[in-house]
């Protein structure tokens, strides 16, 4: 957490990212990929979703995340980029083997969404996506289970971009003092903290659910 809590005011909205925190890891099952396809892993991750400067906006997974691109674009993009790097070719994105894991939630923050709306803590999600892997929304009627669903291919901005959040406090009508921000990626969380967001990196469910609890009960 980067927070001072003395200084805050009470919590009013939750934003949870999805992949990760609300659902498996998407992206856990990129080293099974990269070791398939002859790739060392930090090398593949540089390739396909720009890890190494994931917050830069330029590379063609942030492209596609803001949805300024379609998926045929980035994986042509991605071959050249490849190439380029002394690689002959580069595996399509793995549409299916990501949403195996996207679409098992994790139902300890199934419940914890119901208590903050029981609680009268408004919750959003707020997620980095690509329109191919939109079938995350079959897992459960999110429109009634939260106040508002942000995603990044919709409204054209992506974590971490300052932007991102301060357009889903401006959505939910709460300053960014008075909102947390849940996230497995350490980028995504010292962004949004530097916006004014109390944040709760998340790599133990059962620990950020305990964390944001306490936030709350602050």
């Amino acid at each position: 957490m980067k927070t001072d809590e003395k200084a805050q005011p009470p919590i009013a909205a939750v934003f949870f990212d999805f992949g990760g925190v609300i659902c498996n890891d998407p992206f856990r099952v990129m080293a099974a990929v990269a070791s398939s396809s002859g790739f060392e892993m930090a090398e593949f991750a540089s390739i396909a979703v720009g890890y190494g400067d994931y917050g830069d906006g330029d590379h063609p997974w942030h492209r596609l995340e803001r949805g300024e691109i379609e998926v045929a674009a980035y994986e042509q993009a991605v071959v050249t980029m490849a190439r380029e790097r002394g690689h002959d070719g580069f595996p399509p994105l793995p549409v299916d083997l990501i949403l195996s894991q996207v679409l098992v939630v994790r139902p300890e923050m199934m419940e914890l969404l119901g208590d903050l709306r029981a609680q009268g803590v408004a919750t959003a999600i707020l997620t980095n996506n690509v329109r191919a892997l939109g079938a995350w929304r079959d897992t459960a009627d999110w429109d009634q289970l939260v106040d508002a669903v942000i995603d990044s291919c919709e409204v054209g901005m992506r974590k971490p971009e300052h932007r991102m959040f301060n357009h889903a406090c401006e959505l939910l009508g709460v300053s960014p003092a008075q909102a947390a921000f849940l996230d497995d990626m350490q980028a995504n969380v010292d962004a949004a903290a530097e916006v004014g967001l109390s944040t709760v990196l998340v790599a133990d469910p059962t620990d950020a659910i305990a964390t944001l609890r306490e936030l709350i009960e602050r």
